[in-house]
């Protein structure tokens, strides 16, 4: 019970944390690069798979991947999951496996409105492999795709690793 009530805190507080950063401080603006210019964009498409009975974790996600990593597998873990006025805030983990790059990111998701065609803005920074530590900033989108053999709803997105010319 005492690691369930130290990671519901600890989550609290790294939600918190991302909740209170605009996105211009975790990434350096929409669409701007870092001082020396360089930017990885990278490609998703995702579905929610399960929704676990875990203490912590809301939901699971896969999909798929591309842009600066290659053609690969996106898998994530939504751990908080709030309603607002106008959408919801998300904390997720995204895990990107290419075959040219993989990394995880810790994001903050702001999502406007709910049903197909709603969008959603996204900052993180990269917590493990390739760019780890660069800020992030992305958007997804809510569409309706088929995989697996069903049709369902899924989310369309791309994200920008800020880097520098050493990266």
């Amino acid at each position: 019970m005492k690691i369930t009530k130290n990671f519901t805190f600890a989550l609290a507080v790294i939600a918190a944390t991302l909740l209170f950063q605009p996105s211009s401080t975790l990434a350096g603006g929409k669409g701007k690069s870092d001082e020396h210019g360089q930017q990885a964009k990278v490609t998703y498409t995702k579905w929610v798979t399960t929704v676990p009975f875990v203490p912590g974790l809301i939901a699971n996600m896969e999909g798929v991947v591309g842009g600066k990593v290659g053609d690969g597998i996106f898998t994530g873990e939504v751990l908080l999951n709030v309603p607002t006025a106008t959408g919801s805030h998300i904390v997720a983990i995204y895990h990107f496996t290419g075959p040219k790059h993989s990394f995880t990111a810790l994001v903050n998701v702001v999502r406007t409105g709910i049903g197909l065609g709603t969008t959603a803005a996204i900052s993180g920074i990269v917590t493990e492999g390739w760019l780890q530590g660069h800020p992030l900033e992305g958007e997804f989108t809510e569409i309706q795709c088929t995989h697996d053999g069903i049709t369902t709803a899924c989310y369309e997105g791309s994200l920008e690793v800020q880097r520098d010319s050493r990266d």
